[in-house]
Order: structure tokens, then sequence, then C-alpha cells
């Protein structure tokens, strides 16, 4: 039926099967559904008619090339495309004359997701880690859009239990993966966490090693 919401396998003969949300059009063809979401936000530390800077930031070259800039100027929202980022700055269309983006601006960056494309959040190669300390800089990562599923994929160079941290408010709550069971030195695993408005999170591995690798992502719920 022409928008009736259904669930679609990929890959129904691999050995995990993965399902998407897809929406039949009014011809009966399929599509996957997509949404608007936010980036990132922040408030910015100078710029011109046509950049804006934040120092605080580390972005990737282009990570944000074609996203929405908002940005909040004399009590007046003004979107532009972005053509072109650095690690700090973002380039955008030109504002009216006379307009110009000031330190204390504050500022989103919205894109379309869907949930195919998931975010990447961070990421880590070949690094020493200290027992029972947080692994990512403190205090962690909060979540961009929310509700989410934040899936991480991990490997180390020695057996110990890994687990994640979750902060909401001065309360910490440290659960481990994998049933409290040591992983597998020298293998890759892969696990999920439910994450929510308000939450900060952070992972910890029980025993001083080197992380061979770590990846984390946020995954929209990209359902219209």
């Amino acid at each position: 039926m022409p928008g009736q919401l259904i669930w679609a396998c990929l890959n129904p003969n691999a050995a995990r099967d993965q399902w998407i949300p897809v929406k039949v059009g009014p011809d009966g063809s399929l599509f996957v559904t997509v949404a608007e979401v936010a980036l990132d936000s922040g408030v910015a530390t100078g710029g011109t008619n046509t950049t804006l800077i934040d120092t605080t930031k580390d972005w990737e070259v282009d990570m944000h090339e074609d996203a929405v800039l908002e940005v909040l100027i004399g009590g007046i929202e003004y979107h532009r495309t972005i053509t072109t980022n650095d690690d700090d700055t973002l380039t955008f269309n030109a504002l009216p004359v006379g307009i110009v983006v000031a330190a204390d601006c504050p500022y989103s960056i919205r894109g379309v997701a869907s949930p195919l494309s998931p975010l990447a959040r961070a990421e880590e190669h070949n690094v020493a880690v200290v027992g029972g300390a947080d692994i990512l800089a403190a205090p962690g990562i909060a979540p961009i859009n929310t509700p989410c599923l934040f899936r991480v994929q991990v490997g180390f160079l020695g057996a110990g239990i890994f687990s994640a941290t979750i902060t909401r408010g001065l309360n910490t709550q440290t659960l481990a993966f994998n049933h409290g069971v040591v992983l597998t030195a020298g293998s890759l695993f892969f696990f999920d966490l439910l994450v929510a408005a308000g939450d900060t999170i952070n992972y910890v591995y029980s025993v001083n090693t080197t992380l061979q690798v770590l990846r984390l992502q946020e995954i929209v719920a990209a359902v219209q």
C-alpha cells in the first residue's frame, strides 16, 4: 500500500541479516527512509560573512560539505549551505551585507541521514590504554541525535573485560559488555549501546594493553 512503512532484509543469505525501514511509493516502488539530523553544534569563536570559526573543533576536511549551517546572529537565525570546511572553520555562501559571524554566536550543522549512513564519532588506532581508565578523551561523547544507538568495534592486544561508562548528571554507571567475559586477545568485537538525551559515554578496559582499533558510530533512528 502506498505510504506504508515496511522492513526489508539486506543480504538475507548472509550470516547476519540486516533489516532496514523502507516506504512504499505511489507507484509501488520501495525507497529507504531518511531524516534531517543534527551533525554538530557549538558556539563560534569568530568568523566573517562567509566563514564560521570554532577553535574547539577538530573536524575532518570537508566532512560537512553540502550540510546546512544554522547560525544565530543578533537574534536572527541565518541558514547557509556549507561549501567546504577544514579542522575548525566552515565556509559557506555569503551572508547579507554587514552581517558577520562573531564570537559567541551559537550554531548548529544539519544534514540528511539514513539508516545506512551512521555518523562517525570516534576512532582510535594502536594506542596504549591503562586498565580502568577512560579510553576516549574525558568526559566522553554525548549523542548528537537521540534516541540513538552507539555501535563500537574494538580489538585489543591483550585479553580483558571491555565496559561502557554511562554518565548522567553526577551519576556514572559502568556496564560490562560480553556478559563480563574477557575478550580474546587480537580479535575483533562489535557491541551496541542504546543512548538517550543527557547521556555521556566513555569506554574502559580492565588491563593495561594496546588498543589495536576502536571505531564508534552513532546510528540514528531515521524513520519518518
